[in-house]
């Protein structure tokens, strides 16, 4: 092997390594504080947000997409990614603070809305970030193996979003006048702490706040020693750059899927939590068990959803995933008070769902994008998807539907949302089947290398048994 192979190697290496370690930080970070987290939707019911409220507070998330393409714009002119990258993530992670502080300065009427305000801007700065990590990370790792690398480093994000989750929840649960199971064995050993009382909840906002600052501003400093190659300077100017991609037909096509697939994803996506919260009565650390579960068969299936989109394409591994998304929520239909323990089941199917749609939504403009041009694709869209998305989020946040009952079953508002989610999510294999993905296999040649699979291992059993006897 040259030198020069062996030298590219170790980079590659060092890339993944510094990668997956400082991915723990940032996950740490943002299972606490950032679009998504249990722990900003409690910090929402605690500021009594209302419907609409929580309807912005979760198109927040997709909104702050559309600004991906400016990560375009700060890096254009420059050599080098990682210092923009920093700054952004680290003026985000800094807004954070403020969060826990807002109900002793502000007036109880505006606390809310202040509080969506700056968890707008730290989003939105976020996902520019995001968008220039993705083009400086799609230089470092081949395509080859880039599927692999992304279901890698998702294990150790969920692994530590687990382990974070625990944590913040038993000790959010310790305020609440019935915690769950794991809160009540710690408080009946902190029962003499007159502090873990509920009108206290707001000082501990401001404790898991501040630790997630801390975690998430030394993870930068661990991605700061990431390498990364020197991108060309782009004379272009923004708007042509942002242009030329929509004349791409096939990216046009991938838009539309991604367009499609994420208004049916955001259709009652505001309300999972508080439904749980709400509605099922669960606490904290019972939402915790659900994503647990979620978790450890999301790093079973990671490795094989990896090997399969490297082996067959992002666009066959994708109508799995789609089948399985769109089954998910249909469940959540039949989930009652008296009797949700069965979503616990769902959670098997929900974490191996979006365990590889995640890696897919990663990958998959990164294989349909011309070498040079990964940036403004990914950027682009992120933020075609942040759009739809935020438009159901916002469109089930306003016209939340009345409970009905449909053959003997009483549904909840939110419940009547979640079938319509399910079969909108099915619906999305039509504009998936119209994209072209370059070296992307059928997806029966898949299902023809799990048949053959299959009779393999049905042989070599049967002659083991055959043998055993």
């Amino acid at each position: 092997m040259s030198k020069r192979k062996v030298k590219r190697n170790s980079k590659l290496r060092k890339t993944i390594r510094i990668s997956n370690i400082e991915g723990l930080f940032t996950q740490s970070y943002n299972s606490v504080a950032s679009p998504g987290s249990i722990f900003i939707t409690k910090f929402a019911v605690m500021l009594g947000a209302t419907p609409m409220q929580f309807g912005i507070l979760s198109a927040i998330g997709q909104l702050s997409q559309i600004f991906q393409p400016l990560g375009v714009a700060f890096t254009r002119k420059l050599t080098s990614r990682k210092g923009v990258v920093l700054k952004l993530y680290a003026s985000a992670r800094l807004l954070t603070v403020l969060f826990g502080f807002l109900p002793f300065i502000f007036p109880q009427f505006a606390v809310i809305w202040i509080f969506l305000v700056l968890f707008f801007f730290s989003g939105a700065m976020q996902a520019v970030g995001m968008n220039i990590w993705i083009a400086w990370i799609s230089d470092m790792v081949p395509i080859r193996f880039r599927g692999r690398f992304f279901s890698m480093r998702s294990q150790f994000l969920v692994i530590s979003g687990l382990v974070t989750g625990y944590i913040v929840g038993i000790f959010i649960d310790l305020f609440d006048p019935e915690p769950g199971f794991i809160a009540r064995w710690f408080s009946s050993i902190l029962g003499r702490i007159s502090f873990f009382r509920l009108p206290n909840l707001p000082y501990a906002f401001i404790v898991i706040f501040i630790l997630a600052t801390i975690v998430g501003l030394y993870g930068l400093i661990i991605l700061a020693k990431q390498p990364e190659k020197n991108k060309e300077i782009e004379e272009d100017s923004f708007l042509r750059i942002v242009s030329q991609p929509l004349k791409d037909r096939n990216f046009r096509k991938l838009l539309f899927y991604g367009f499609w697939w994420m208004l049916a994803i955001g259709i009652g996506a505001p309300f999972w939590q508080p439904f749980m919260i709400k509605k099922l009565g669960m606490s904290l650390v019972g939402i915790q068990v659900y994503g647990t579960i979620s978790t450890i068969f999301s790093i079973v299936s990671l490795r094989l959803w990896g090997f399969l989109i490297d082996r067959f394409g992002n666009k066959s591994v994708m109508r799995i995933a789609l089948v399985l998304g769109g089954i998910n929520p249909i469940v959540w239909v039949f989930a009652t008070k008296a009797h949700y323990y069965f979503v616990y089941i769902e959670a098997v199917s929900s974490g191996i769902m979006w365990a590889g749609a995640g890696i897919i939504a990663m990958n998959f403009v990164l294989a349909i994008a011309p070498e040079g041009k990964r940036q403004i694709y990914s950027g682009l869209f992120g933020a075609f998807s942040g759009i739809a998305m935020m438009i159901t989020m916002l469109a089930s946040g306003a016209f939340l539907p009345r409970a009905m009952q449909i053959l003997g079953l009483y549904l909840e508002p939110e419940q009547v949302l979640f079938a319509i989610s399910g079969f909108a999510r099915l619906s999305t294999q039509i504009p998936l089947s119209w994209i072209e993905e370059p070296k992307a296999k059928p997806f029966w040649t898949m299902v023809y290398y799990f048949r053959q699979f299959a009779k393999v291992r049905i042989v070599q059993f049967a002659t083991w048994m055959f043998r055993k006897k």
